[in-house]
Order: C-alpha cells, then sequence, then structure tokens
C-alpha cells in the first residue's frame, strides 16, 4: 500500500510509529534499573524504587503458497494468490513508557498492525489498520424454466468480483498532570475498493431485461470524534463532536436506455440509476455522571445528530436523551432504572428530478418518516444467597410516527412490551446453570415480519465433571406468532390485512473440552440451528391489460432452513520442541420453501428458485519445531472445499500452505 494512495493511513501511521520509536531508549532490549529522580542524593525515602523492564517479542519470515478450483467461495475472505509473509509481535515497558507493535502481513491486500504508545497515564496512543480481501460472488439468476418474457444479459461474463477493504483506527488521549482532566481523538478511515456485480431491470412490463454488470468501486468515508471529559466535584462530565463523511468518487451514478414507459409518463431516453450518493454527518453530545462509589448512581446524555444526502438534499436531524439511575441499598439487592428518548425529524424535497440525455422530468416525492421515541425500563437484581442470582426486567417502548398519510401500510403508532427474567445459579459445586426467558408483546407492528408476540427460551450449563474434563451446554428456543399480515394491493388500491405468520427457531451448541493428558488436548463441537416459519402469501392478479383484482392467496406457505456444523481441534506436544495442531470442521445446510404448485396458471412453479442444500469442509494442520531457544520453524496448511449440492454453481476448494521461520527475542 503507497502512502500516495491512502495518505491519511500512512501519515497517522507513521506518526504513531514515530511516537512508538521515540519512547525507546537506547538498549531497551537489556535489563537494567531504571533511574531515580532527580536529587536522589537526597533521603532515600524520596528516591523513586528501582524498576526493571524488559523487551520481548518475535519476528518471523515465511511464504504462503495457494492453489484454487473454481468458484472463490471457498476463499472469500482470501487473496487467491500466493505471496510472501512476515510478522512481528513487539512489547516493552521502559517505564514510565510503555508500547507495543503486532503486526501480520500475508498480502499486499490482507495485513494487521497494532501499535500502540503510552507515558505515565498522560499519553495513551493507539493504531489499528486492517486490510481484507473480499472475493464476491457472480451470481447466474438464468435457471432453466424461467417464463419467456424475462431477458438475462450479462455484459461482463468472464469479470471476477471483489472489494479490498482498508480499515485504520487511530486513538488519543492526553491527561493533564495532577488533574481530572482528559482530553481525546478518535479517528476512522475506511476505504473500498475493487470491482462489484450491480443487476438492475430495464425494459418494460411485457419484456423485463435483467441485466447484470462490472461497476468500479473506489469509496472512501472518515469519522472524526473530539472531546474531553473531567471531574468536577462529585460529576464526571464529557463533551464529544463527531464527524463523518462518505465519498463515493468516481462512478456513483450509472446511465442506461430506457424505452418509453406509457405507465409513468417516462419518454425513451438515457436516464440514470443505482446511485451511490456522497453524505456527511455532524453530532454533539453532553454526558454526565455521579460517582460510581455508593449505593446510588446516576446518569444523564444530550446527544444531537445531523446528516445529509448531498444527492437527494434529503436532511436528518435527530435528537437524543438518556437517563440512567441504579440503586445498590443492600450488596444483595440492586434496582435499575432507564429512559431513552429519540427525536428523528427528516426533511425531504417534495419533487426529484431525472435528467436524461434529451428529457428532463420532475416526479413528486412522499415526505419520509419523522417519528418520535420513549423507552422505558426498570430492572432489579436480587441474590439470596452465594449459589443463585436473580434478575428481572420489564421494558415499554412508544413510537410515534407523523407524517404517515402517504404511507397506507405504516401505523401512527406501535408499542412494544418486553419482559425478562434470568436466573444464575450454582446447584452442585461443578455445576454452574443460567436459565432466561422473554417475552415481548407487539402493538400495531409496522412489518409483516414483526410478530403480535414472542417467546424466548435461553438455557446454559457448564459442567466439570472431572478436573481434566469441561463440558458445555447451551440451548435457545424462540416462538413467534402473528395474526393479520399487511398486503397494499395496487389494482383496486386496497390495504387488505388478511392472513398469519408463525415461526420457529430452535439452536443448539455442545462443546467437550478435555484435556487428555500435560502434553495434549483435544475440544469437539456440535452446532445445530433450525428455522420453521409458516406464513399466508399474497400475488397481484391482473385479469386484463389495464385491468387486476384482488390478490391470489397461498395459504400456510412452510420454509425451513437447518445447519448442522461440527469441528474438532487438537493439540498434541510431540516433544519439548515438537507441537502439532490439528483442526477440522463440517457445516452443511439446506433450506426449501414449498409454494403452492401453480400460482394464477402460470407454467412454472416458485419452489424452482427456493432450493439451498451446501456443506463446507475445512481442515487445518500445523506443526511448530523449536530448534533453539531463539528459533522456531513452522508450517501450515489449510483445505477448504465448498460444495453447492443444489445447483454446482458455487463449488470450489483452496488449499493454502504458509512455511515460516520465526525467531524470538
Amino acid at each position: 500500500m503507497s502512502s500516495g494512495k491512502y495518505p491519511c493511513i500512512s501519515h497517522l501511521f507513521a506518526a504513531g510509529l514515530a511516537l512508538c520509536c521515540a519512547a525507546v531508549p537506547a538498549g531497551a532490549g537489556q535489563e537494567r534499573p531504571a533511574l531515580t529522580a532527580a536529587g536522589a542524593a537526597g533521603d532515600a525515602g524520596q528516591q523513586e524504587p528501582a524498576v526493571y523492564y524488559e523487551t520481548e517479542g518475535d519476528y518471523y519470515l515465511g511464504y504462503r503458497w495457494l492453489s484454487d478450483e473454481d468458484s472463490l467461495k471457498a476463499a472469500e475472505y482470501i487473496y487467491p494468490h500466493s505471496s510472501v509473509t512476515l510478522g512481528l509481535d513487539l512489547v516493552s515497558c521502559p517505564l514510565p513508557y510503555r508500547y507495543h507493535v503486532n503486526a501480520e502481513y500475508l498480502s499486499n491486500y490482507d495485513y494487521y498492525t497494532d501499535a500502540g504508545f503510552a507515558y505515565k497515564d498522560l499519553v495513551l496512543f493507539r493504531d489499528i489498520l486492517v486490510g481484507v480481501h473480499h472475493n464476491l460472488d457472480h451470481s447466474n439468476y438464468q435457471y432453466a424454466g424461467e417464463p419467456p418474457e424475462l431477458i438475462y444479459t450479462d455484459r461482463n461474463a468472464w469479470d471476477d468480483y471483489y472489494v479490498d477493504f482498508v480499515s485504520n483506527l487511530l486513538s488519543l488521549r492526553l491527561k493533564a498532570p495532577d488533574f481530572p482532566l482528559h482530553t481525546f481523538v478518535n479517528q476512522r478511515h475506511v476505504e473500498r475498493e475493487g470491482k462489484v456485480e450491480q443487476r438492475f431491470l430495464l425494459g418494460d412490463f411485457n419484456e423485463i431485461h435483467k441485466v447484470s454488470e462490472a461497476r468500479d468501486v473506489d469509496w472512501n468515508s472518515n469519522a472524526l470524534k473530539l472531546g474531553a471529559n473531567s471531574h468536577l466535584g462529585p460529576v464526571e462530565v464529557e463533551y464529544a463532536y463527531d464527524q463523518a463523511d462518505f465519498d463515493p468518487n468516481g462512478n456513483d451514478i450509472l446511465h442506461d436506455a430506457y424505452p418509453a414507459s406509457v405507465d409513468f409518463a417516462r419518454p425513451g431516453d438515457s436516464y440514470p440509476h443505482n446511485v451511490v450518493p456522497e453524505t456527511e454527518s455532524a453530532a454533539h453530545s453532553v454526558k454526565m455522571h455521579s460517582s460510581y462509589t455508593g449505593g446510588l448512581v446516576a446518569a444523564a446524555t444530550l446527544s444531537s445528530l445531523n446528516e445529509k444526502n448531498n444527492y437527494s438534499g434529503t436532511e436528518s436531524t435527530t435528537w437524543k436523551g438518556a437517563f440512567d439511575f441504579s440503586w445498590i441499598p443492600d450488596p444483595a439487592v440492586g434496582l435499575f432504572f432507564k429512559y431513552r428518548h429519540k427525536d428523528v425529524d427528516l426533511d425531504t424535497p417534495g419533487s426529484t428530478t431525472l435528467t436524461g440525455l434529451v428529457n428532463t422530468l420532475n416526479y413528486p416525492v412522499r415526505q419520509g418518516i419523522s417519528y418520535d421515541k420513549d423507552v422505558f425500563s426498570l430492572s432489579s437484581r436480587y441474590r439470596p444467597g452465594k449459589l443463585v442470582t436473580l434478575f428481572a426486567t420489564y421494558e415499554f417502548s412508544h413510537l410515534d410516527r407523523q407524517d404517515v398519510d402517504a404511507w397506507l401500510v405504516l401505523p401512527g403508532q406501535s408499542n412494544t412490551h418486553t419482559i425478562n427474567l434470568t436466573a444464575n445459579a450454582r446447584p452442585l459445586d461443578k455445576v454452574k446453570v443460567t436459565a432466561g426467558y422473554e417475552y415481548k408483546n407487539f402493538s400495531q407492528p409496522a412489518y409483516n415480519l414483526t410478530p403480535d408476540s414472542s417467546n424466548k427460551l435461553r438455557l446454559t450449563s457448564t459442567w466439570m465433571p472431572l478436573a481434566w474434563l469441561n463440558v458445555y451446554l447451551e440451548y435457545i428456543l424462540s416462538l413467534t406468532e402473528r395474526n393479520s399480515l399487511n398486503y397494499l394491493n395496487s389494482e383496486p388500491a386496497v390495504l387488505l390485512e388478511i392472513g398469519e405468520r408463525d415461526g420457529r427457531h430452535d439452536q443448539f451448541l455442545a462443546s467437550l473440552t478435555s484435556e487428555l493428558s500435560a502434553r495434549a488436548s483435544l475440544t469437539g463441537s456440535w452446532f445445530y440451528q433450525r428455522w420453521d416459519v409458516e406464513q399466508d402469501l399474497a400475488y397481484g392478479k391482473w385479469l386484463t391489460a389495464g385491468a387486476g383484482d384482488l390478490p391470489y392467496l397461498d395459504a400456510a406457505v412452510p420454509y425451513t432452513d437447518e445447519a448442522n456444523s461440527f469441528s474438532l481441534s487438537l493439540f498434541y506436544l510431540l516433544r519439548p520442541d515438537l507441537s502439532l495442531t490439528a483442526d477440522v470442521t463440517y457445516t452443511i445446510t439446506r433450506g426449501k420453501t414449498d409454494y403452492d404448485g401453480v400460482v394464477g396458471g402460470e407454467s412454472f412453479s416458485l419452489d424452482s428458485f427456493s432450493a439451498l442444500k451446501a456443506s463446507e469442509t475445512v481442515c487445518s494442520l500445523e506443526l511448530a519445531k523449536r530448534l533453539s531457544k531463539e528459533w522456531e520453524v513452522r508450517l501450515r496448511s489449510y483445505v477448504d472445499v465448498y460444495n453447492d449440492r443444489e445447483y454446482d454453481l458455487l463449488d470450489g476448494n483452496v488449499f493454502t500452505t504458509i512455511f515460516s521461520i520465526k525467531r524470538y527475542f
């Protein structure tokens, strides 16, 4: 990564390394006592104690061989080419200075660096730089049996899609000497560069074109936070200013030729579509809280946020308020109250302009939804004895929407009631159990995916029957129920409240860790989850051209997805200088929706588009040989095989081997 390409990241990171390097005195790798304070010849009782420090760490150099076949689904987050690898792990505490560097380089697009520096409690600096290469799927949605009215066009059929992600997070905190005043700076810079697949529709209702084409992205976002906090008597106060912006740079708008449309009063022309807008925001916040010592603690926060879409002109102003109060009258009893308020004022332009090469058209825009939201929460903790702790929480949420007249599906208000009960217990000396139950009731839910009510049960246990054996079990059950769904029919224009939706989610995790001997340990786990839902679906019905009817109804359509994942991990110290680590994971997932065989007399079934069945096998093996006290060689092999069992479109495998030489110091 060149400094010219990423000026912000390189400058910040260089500044951090300069601070770190400047903090290291000569001979930092040796042990020696720290110098005493000035005036050491005086009274020995006024001398600083002798402090010893040591610089230690390691660095390595290696090479990564990589081979892949077919789809890169098996190597989703791996740069698919061989490369040199290197790394550094360094910690030093020449008091009053402290610093660390942890860095790993796998390729030009996959790396991690964490560097930090501190001087007493007056200066604290840290910089984290992360780079990740993300391989993206190239979709193929031209399945056999598609209606003849659909025309599929892939303008870049042989392109590979990917995004290179870079994130730099910098933080700096300064403290005034001998006074509780801190100032801080947090800055994050994110870049996404690569080529992605853009899919969109062209044509008209009788001849729809499904188009796929490559789109270059070069997106940058920056977020900066400045603030200060201090103790003012028994109260601590903090002020912070946040600023963020997103810049899509070039290629933020695509253009294509659209045919004339009678329905939208649009003449044929080349029009813009799939806009990626430039955005910006700024926020102010004030926080204060009383001393955390004692039985009574209060805290309050007030913040404002202004956001703007520079393409559409949409602006949003958000005010947030929070108040927390806790009372602990006894070590066994605690009471906690929380209040949250959020006011969102959304201002959208009354119209938008569609500008083609020849035509300029204006369309009205519905006013966006502004809303007020209030959340009240009351919690308690009770510990009747050393073996049991009980928790109870009640929460009420009220959402009041404005400007909903043009949004027929949205209700003006929605309320949510939540009750949560949790118990932690130690029924036996080597057994820990946690049981939790949560009930939610939704009044006037806005979306069909939101239930009228939900129930959730969570059970976990940890058991150590033997000193070398640990067993962990977890089970989660969720039930949802919705009695009246909302469907907005286009012709005739009417809001239908029909249909039901019921769901069930099961999740189970079992993990067993055993220390087979002083030189070997084994961990095995099984993860299982299943989601079942039955929902009444509605499909638009057209009798003749321009004339519609009430929709088709497909009652109690079942959907199921299921996943099983098995893993086994072994560590074995073959000799004092030779260790082996082996891992294997096998995951299988499947999903299916059983629609009605034929909808509206069409010759195709929607079932053909809903099936999912895939498996993934991941194996890794690592050998580490200590040549001496300072030197070590390491060999690691990794295999990932992805099997798309339903369509064979994403089948692929990747094989990686890394050989490295490490030096300890």
